[in-house]
């Protein structure tokens, strides 16, 4: 599996988990392929380590929002995106450039029109 598609799934556990607060066991059986060990490392490593560091993330975001966009008021996959690529930038090793490209490419797959840039405004202050 290619790291945007990893990066999908883990938007997607994220977004499962702030939607319906499922146990994790339960948005990892209906999201992972178990024949894929390589993905399925990534894709749990950093599902975990963001809603574990969900908190302060949400802090990191929040201060580097417009006083036009409430964290509170963005839909479940924004936050999902923003809360994904930020744990990368704050506590991962990837170039912040893709992890930027990768969340704003994802935004324009997944989430409305402004949202691509609303998340690249953030993530580039990050």
């Amino acid at each position: 599996m290619k790291r945007r598609d990893q990066r999908i799934k883990v938007m997607t556990c994220i977004y499962q988990y702030l939607l319906t607060e499922k146990s994790m066991d339960d948005i990892f059986d209906d999201n992972l392929d178990i024949d894929d060990k390589k993905s399925i490392s990534f894709i749990v490593e950093n599902t975990v380590n963001t809603l574990k560091d969900q908190d302060e993330l949400e802090e990191v975001i929040k201060t580097h929002l417009t006083p036009t966009w409430d964290y509170d008021r963005l839909g479940y996959i924004e936050k999902a995106i923003l809360l994904m690529s930020a744990e990368e930038l704050v506590h991962g090793n990837t170039d912040r450039a893709v992890i930027i490209n990768e969340a704003v490419e994802i935004a324009k797959k997944y989430c409305d029109d402004d949202a691509p840039k609303l998340i690249n405004g953030v993530l580039d202050q990050i």
